[in-house]
């Protein structure tokens, strides 16, 4: 099993950096490239050795051992524009946020904000959590603002947490309501909301006092991301109990713990006797990239990445808009799929590599890597340097889990034009015009970075 061994040298090398970073003490949870990487493993270590034997037996050997080396190399390739970017400089020339933090904007517009986020969450509404063919254009559009319960969340618990004053009322609305948004999006059967509840709402918790989670409390916030899929997914699947609250908690308290290895991609492997296709999965979607364009069907140029544009210009403007690179991604699927794929259809995911595989192959590979590398770390960069300033340390925490995002949806983009960019950064924005109008006395330096605490192999952690 050659076609192996780059799958093995890529969790070998990213254990090895892990270590490293620990060893230097420059590991920070919150650093992007930690959660890229984690996606990256779940898709290109745990995903390929679980579903090797469908590769090999769907393209054969010689494919697949040149689609994990791909994987390999592209690692390396993002790492090492990471380290040596000069995002640091970039991030000093940019301008310092505003260090007033307006309590009085906050309390002002997390309450409506809440309110919209639960009502397109189905929580307000008469008929519930409806799908997309149920719905209107027009209510469609309204009810994509679901995540602005989460911004309110982390709005309350930075204004709970920062300044020299705690707040423990903003605080607790603010754990209240990151616990609301993850509780109802689990019981809606979506995982990723769940997962973005958690991560964020332990992002804002301690960035905003200026520190890090202990060993402890990561193990802790790893399992409890676990539970929330395991959840959601489980929950989206059952068959067995009532669809209501009561039903949701007897099954969450009846939970078959076997289910969390089963929707981590862990198992025993395909049944050889029965031949099941994986190109659903994120890493066959890859496979089928690789196998399929550009010799059955063509590149898309990153036609797709016009939507982080596109996306923003009403209909009642641009009737006709297309959905950039859509054509191409359904003509790869269409030529080169086991299944008999109809001209509508409109699923699943591809990941981070089958999307570049589809922009251009190698050379897009390599493009699209190197920008993703480049974002990420000047954008961590600059948090750095201003981490000590309450905007700061919202923005982070409603950010910076995208970094996992980018590697297990379509496109490395779509979580801006699906969701971000229009529930999160004008609300970013407001904050930002506001506060630095409103601003006339700083609340906290913001001439240098915070030194990272530093976090080796004691049980302490970070400092707390």
């Amino acid at each position: 099993m050659d076609e192996l061994i780059p799958i093995y040298a890529i969790a070998g090398l990213v254990a090895a950096y892990f270590l490293l970073r620990v060893a230097r003490r420059t590991f920070d949870p919150f650093e992007p490239v930690w959660l890229f990487l984690v996606g990256y493993m779940q898709v290109y270590v745990v995903q390929a050795i679980s579903y090797h034997d469908w590769a090999v037996v769907s393209r054969g050997t010689e494919l697949v051992t040149s689609a994990n080396m791909q994987a390999l190399w592209a690692m390396l390739w993002f790492l090492g524009v990471y380290h040596v970017c000069g995002a640091r400089k970039v991030a000093a020339v940019l301008r310092t946020p505003p260090q007033t933090w307006s309590t009085g904007t906050v309390l002002a517009l997390t309450p409506p904000m809440a309110i919209w986020g639960l009502y397109c969450t189905g929580v307000l509404s008469r008929n519930g959590l409806q799908g997309a063919d149920e719905l209107s254009p027009e209510e469609l559009l309204f009810r994509s603002f679901g995540f602005l319960l989460m911004v309110a969340a982390l709005m309350l618990i930075v204004t709970g947490r920062s300044g020299e004053k705690p707040r423990p009322a903003y605080l607790a609305a603010g754990l209240f309501t990151s616990a609301l948004y993850t509780a109802v999006w689990m019981f809606n059967g979506k995982r990723s909301p769940g997962i973005v509840g958690v991560l964020s709402t332990v992002c804002a918790f301690y960035v905003s006092r200026g520190k890090r989670p202990s060993w402890g409390v990561l193990f802790g916030t790893g399992v409890a991301a676990v539970l929330v899929v395991t959840l959601a997914i489980g929950w989206r699947q059952n068959r067995k109990y009532e669809s209501s609250v009561g039903g949701f908690l007897q099954f969450a308290t009846e939970l078959d713990l076997s289910m969390i290895m089963e929707n981590l991609n862990i198992g025993e492997g395909d049944d050889p006797l029965e031949y099941v296709t994986q190109e659903s999965t994120e890493y066959g979607g890859f496979i089928l990239m690789k196998s399929t364009v550009p010799e059955k069907s063509g590149y898309d140029f990153g036609a797709n990445y016009l939507r982080t544009f596109s996306t923003f210009i009403p209909r009642i403007v641009w009737a006709d808009k297309p959905l950039f690179g859509r054509d191409a991604w359904r003509a790869a699927w269409v030529a080169g799929s086991e299944i008999t794929r109809e001209e509508e259809f409109t699923s699943p995911a591809i990941g981070i590599l089958g999307a570049t595989q589809l922009n251009g192959g190698v050379v897009g590979t390599l493009i699209v890597l190197a920008v993703l590398a480049i974002l990420q770390r000047t954008a961590y960069e600059y948090f750095r340097r201003h981490e000590a300033i309450p905007w700061a340390q919202f923005w982070w925490a409603s950010t910076y889990y995208v970094a996992w995002f980018m590697v297990v949806n379509d496109d490395p983009m779509v979580w801006f034009y699906y969701s971000w960019g229009f529930t999160t950064m004008p609300v970013v924005i407001l904050l930002w015009l506001v506060n630095r109008i409103a601003g006339s006395q700083a609340r906290a330096p913001a001439t240098s970075a915070i030194p990272v605490p530093a976090m080796g192999f004691d049980l302490g952690g970070y400092a707390r």
